[in-house]
């Protein structure tokens, strides 16, 4: 079994780093130690490290939903969620000005200044990883992965969360690497950042230890953002790809036009969900 301890290396190697550094005289404790006692420490030492490193792994997916904003307490969660939306420079601000942006450049794109298209570019990506205000969450990384979860229900009439187990087993398999990668970063990420977290245990020798846990910690933060950004691309274009290969497994009629595409991918999203006796739609048998 490969042993994962990469991720953790620089939490191990930086409490070794806070242990000599103290002012403490260790060469007697050395002298006392007998080789057979050494290779039983040093035996000792890799088990727990081992052991710690892969309770730390199983923790990426919770560590991932806490980011998100999931686990917190609802009033913190609302406070925050209508900050983000009411403040100086808050959501709806930025909505207002999105829109006259649009409105100026309606049916003129060339009435925008090079300013203000650079500014409606922006905000029109900021909006892309920013779901409807009612499935909001309290930090950047829940909107995006929230957003995610969204659009295909908006383009296609599919619930992402559904259809997307489903989907995923109908999927190529370069696009299944490409998605994989993708997510092994995010949970990398979100390794390296409880990792850094972990770094104030070391507080015990120096006192360093946390504004490197807090340095390491917003680092690994907009790394899971970027990598994040990238996953739920992947997952979006795999909807927007090969979401008929989905109709075709399931012997589902393919809609043939978009309006029509919507209305057949919510039916298919229920059907998935709670099965149907009903004698529509026909089954296409290919």
């Amino acid at each position: 079994m490969k042993i994962p301890l990469k991720s953790g290396l620089f939490f191990w190697v930086g409490g070794l780093i806070a242990w000599f550094l103290q002012a403490i005289d260790w060469q007697p404790y050395w002298h006392d130690i007998k080789p057979e006692d050494g290779i039983v420490l040093v035996f000792c030492i890799l088990f727990v490290m081992t052991l710690f490193t892969v309770l730390v792994k199983r923790f990426d997916v919770f560590i991932l939903r806490f980011l998100e904003g999931y686990h917190w307490p609802f009033l913190l969660r609302f406070w925050i969620i209508d900050k983000k939306q009411k403040c100086f420079w808050g959501y709806e601000k930025k909505e207002r000005r999105f829109q006259e942006l649009a409105n100026k450049a309606y049916g003129n794109p060339y009435a925008l200044t090079g300013e203000e298209r650079e500014e409606y570019a922006r905000l029109d990506q900021e909006f892309m990883y920013l779901p409807e205000l009612e499935r909001r969450m309290p930090t950047r990384l829940g909107n995006i992965l929230r957003a995610a979860e969204q659009r295909p229900q908006e383009k296609y009439g599919l619930d992402a969360i559904i259809c997307w187990p489903r989907l995923w087993l109908v999927l190529p398999d370069a696009a299944k690497a490409e998605i994989t990668q993708a997510r092994n970063n995010l949970n990398d990420a979100a390794q390296i950042w409880l990792w850094g977290v972990l770094l104030v245990i070391w507080t015990v020798w120096t006192w360093w230890a946390i504004p490197v846990a807090l340095l390491l910690a917003f680092v690994a933060y907009h790394w899971m953002i970027q990598a994040a950004e990238i996953y739920v691309q992947l997952v979006e274009s795999s909807f927007d790809l090969y979401r008929f290969s989905l109709y075709n497994s399931l012997h589902w009629p393919k809609p043939a036009n978009p309006a029509e595409e919507y209305e057949q991918g919510q039916q298919l999203t229920a059907y998935l969900w709670r099965g149907s006796e009903q004698t529509t739609p026909t089954f296409s048998h290919i």
